[in-house]
């Protein structure tokens, strides 16, 4: 994952699903607690622009990407969308 010029970046090693790329205005982040340990990080564009940038998964709406990750990291991820939300000026979910 990487942030450069305003623009968000997922990248895969996965060929068929590949990378996602889109702009922080657009980018939508939900998070899903899942068994063993892990939370899915869902990647998606915003309907509305005032939607959060990172929620827990309540939302509806087609999401692109998805990244595993160990719950305890989870923390680490939320403050840095935290941060990309209060650069971009968009809302963050707890």
């Amino acid at each position: 994952m990487r942030v450069d010029h305003g623009i968000f970046e997922v990248f895969r090693r996965n060929r068929t699903i590949g990378s996602y790329r889109a702009p922080l205005s657009w980018l939508k982040v939900r998070a899903e607690a899942r068994k063993d340990g892990l939370t899915r990080l869902h990647f998606g564009n915003v309907a509305e622009l005032d939607e959060p940038l990172y929620a827990s998964k309540t939302s509806r709406g087609r999401l692109l990407v998805t990244v595993d990750i160990p719950t305890t990291d989870e923390p680490l991820y939320r403050a840095f969308f935290t941060r990309l939300g209060h650069l971009s000026d968009r809302p963050i979910t707890p």
